[in-house]
Order: C-alpha cells, then structure tokens, then sequence
C-alpha cells in the first residue's frame, strides 16, 4: 500500500496537467480584450479557448484521470500550440481583418506556448522509449499536416 504522504503517480501527473491548462487558460484569458479591440472573432476565439482550458483543467483536478480525457486535452492544447506556430511563421490563417499577417512573438504568448506544449511531454514522459518515439512521430506527423492544411486555407498564393 502507499504512502499517505504520496499520490498516486496519476494524481501528480493530473496536478501537473492541470497547472499547466490553467496557466495556458489565465494568459489566453488575459489576451481576450486586446484581442477584441483589433476583432471580434479573435476575442471570441481566446475567450472560448480559455473556458476550454479551463474545464480541462477542472476535469482533470475533480474525476479521476482517464488516459482518453487526459490525452483529447494534450491533443487540443497541442493543435493550440501548432496553431500559435503558424501565426508566427505563415501568418494568421483563414478569417478576420489581418487574416495572412505574422505575428511577433512575445513572453506572454511564448510562456503559454510552453505550457500547452509541456501536455504534451507530461503525456509521453511514462511511456518506455520505443512509444514515446511513435507519439512523436506521430505528432510531427499530423503537425506538418495541419500546418499545411491551415497554410492552404489561407489562401497562400506562392502555390
């Protein structure tokens, strides 16, 4: 039996996911009304992303982590992650008034990056070698390709 002074490993990795989603959560929080001054749709999509986070985060410190919930909320913070990339290389994709424009990269964004990055390895960090190597493929593998779906919904004209 355990010590009572221990979690359980699941319980610590859950604490850990969840500190990581309420952290990405506060900052895209904390970004809804600038970005609801330069567009309604970009103030729209923070804000719903950081009730996302943040009921991830919730389920995650009130029922007993599942392996599928704890990786559908690494899988969306990592297409978050993905997603901020992209505006920073190809530039912002589909919709609204600068829609094709690259943004600069600042703490506050990165910080969250980070952290909705960090889901990631908390996911594949107890997996032996050879599974943590077919998650990262895998995951490079679908990156690239939502990169490139995004980038031709953009519209980009050089192809």
């Amino acid at each position: 039996m355990r010590s009572s002074r221990h979690a359980p490993q699941g319980t610590v990795v859950a604490l850990r996911a969840a500190a990581l989603s309420l952290m990405a959560a506060a900052m895209h929080l904390w970004a809804v009304p600038d970005h609801l001054e330069e567009w309604w749709g970009y103030g729209a999509f923070f804000l719903v992303l950081a009730v996302a986070q943040g009921l991830y985060a919730l389920g995650l410190l009130r029922w007993p982590p599942s392996r599928p919930y704890f990786l559908l909320g690494v899988a969306g913070n990592l297409a978050v992650a993905i997603l901020w990339l992209v505006t920073r290389t190809t530039g912002i994709p589909l919709l609204g008034p600068h829609a094709g424009e690259v943004e600069r990269v600042g703490v506050l964004d990165l910080a969250c990056t980070v952290a909705e990055v960090g889901l990631g390895a908390l996911a594949i960090r107890d997996l032996p070698t050879e599974g943590r190597i077919q998650v990262e493929v895998v995951a490079a593998a679908t990156s690239l390709l939502f990169w490139h779906l995004l980038h031709l919904l953009g519209g980009s004209s050089s192809h």
